[in-house]
């Protein structure tokens, strides 16, 4: 008889790329979801995304999870 061979399961990333819409010049920026810096928008200068030492606060508007 063949020997028995379980199913190994490989654990999925929590994290992704996210597609954010700047609130103030409609600028759209790829982020990361559990960012460790502050990101903020490459036209005005506002902060999208605030590292809390986990899962990032997204302050823009989320388009689109990029996968």
């Amino acid at each position: 008889m063949p020997p028995r061979f379980s199913k190994i399961l490989i654990p999925q990333p929590r994290s992704k790329f996210l597609r954010v819409r700047c609130p103030d010049c409609g600028n759209e920026q790829v982020v990361f979801s559990h960012a460790s810096m502050v990101v903020r928008c490459l036209v005005c200068g506002r902060v999208l995304v605030q590292p809390t030492g986990g899962k990032a606060q997204i302050q823009g508007n989320i388009l689109k999870v990029l996968d």
